[in-house]
């Protein structure tokens, strides 16, 4: 199944940090292990997601020691 909208996608990755609040990782990793495995997010999307999250106040956003982009709760 390819989600139709920016917005499944969203609500998506908000049920999965409500299961999982102290969850932590990258945009290749959420898309990877965040997202229903048939529905093939690329990354890009997934960072549009982020953005609108961030943009929201309900995700952070920030660089590990290795300047690698993570996001949080």
């Amino acid at each position: 199944m390819q989600p139709q909208h920016l917005t499944e996608i969203v609500d998506a990755i908000l049920r999965y940090l409500h299961a999982h609040p102290e969850a932590v990782d990258s945009a290749e990793g959420i898309a990877k292990w965040w997202l229903p495995a048939d529905w093939c997010v690329d990354v890009h999307t997934v960072e549009s997601a982020l953005s609108r999250l961030q943009e929201q106040g309900l995700v952070r956003r920030r660089a590990n020691a290795d300047q690698h982009i993570l996001y949080s709760r």
